[in-house]
C-alpha cells in the first residue's frame, strides 16, 4: 500500500535511488580500502621476516657472486656485478642486527636501493618469500632508528602467524652510505 500523496512510480524511483546511493557509497569505500594497499617485498635475513615498500626498491636481483674487499668498512661485504654495473653489496644483517652468515647463491636475493644521486647499492637478504599488497596501517608504528641507521625497522605486525618487522629504506636512499 502507498502513502495517498505519492504516486507508486515515485516509489519505485526511491527504491532505485536507494540501491543507487548503497552501492556508490560501497563502490567509494571498497576503491579507498584499495587505495590503502601498498604493494611490499616479503624477505627472511637471519631467521626474521621483514617488509621493504616496493616503492623503495630499484630491483630485486638475483646475485651469485661478488667480489670481497678485505680493509674496507665492515658494513660492506664486497662488490657485485649486475648487468654491467659493479655495485657496493651491503652486509643487511649487521645493518639490521641479525645474527646471519650471508653467502651468495642462486636462492639468494638482493634488494637493488638507488639513492637521490642515481647511486645503486645491494641489500643482500637470504630470501624472498612474496610480493604482497598490504596496509601500512597493519604494522603498529616503532620509533625511529638512530641518525646513523642506514635502514630503520619503523614498524611491527603479525602476518600469517609469525611476526614480520617494517622497514624504512628512506636513509639508505638519501645517500647515507655514499661515505664508505
Amino acid at each position: 500500500m502507498t502513502p495517498a500523496h505519492l504516486p507508486e512510480s515515485a516509489l519505485d524511483d526511491l527504491a532505485d535511488l536507494d540501491l543507487e546511493h548503497w552501492t556508490a557509497r560501497y563502490a567509494e569505500s571498497a576503491a579507498a580500502a584499495r587505495t590503502a594497499l601498498r604493494p611490499f617485498v616479503l624477505v627472511r635475513v637471519g631467521g626474521e621476516r621483514f617488509a621493504v615498500n616496493l616503492d623503495d626498491l630499484d630491483e630485486v636481483a638475483c646475485v651469485t657472486t661478488g667480489i670481497a674487499l678485505p680493509h674496507v668498512n665492515p658494513l660492506i661485504l664486497g662488490l657485485a656485478n649486475i648487468r654491467g654495473e659493479l655495485l657496493p653489496l651491503l652486509d643487511t644483517a649487521a645493518i639490521l642486527g641479525v645474527a646471519a652468515g650471508y653467502r651468495l647463491g642462486t636462492a639468494n636475493r638482493t634488494l637493488v636501493v638507488r639513492d637521490q644521486r642515481g647511486r645503486r647499492a645491494g641489500l643482500p637478504v637470504d630470501g624472498v618469500e612474496s610480493v604482497e599488497e598490504l596496509d601500512p596501517d597493519l604494522f603498529q608504528t616503532l620509533t625511529s632508528g638512530e641518525s646513523t641507521d642506514l635502514v630503520w625497522r619503523n614498524g611491527l605486525a603479525e602476518h600469517r602467524g609469525r611476526a614480520l618487522a617494517r622497514l624504512d629504506l628512506t636513509p639508505l636512499r638519501a645517500g647515507s652510505f655514499s661515505h664508505f
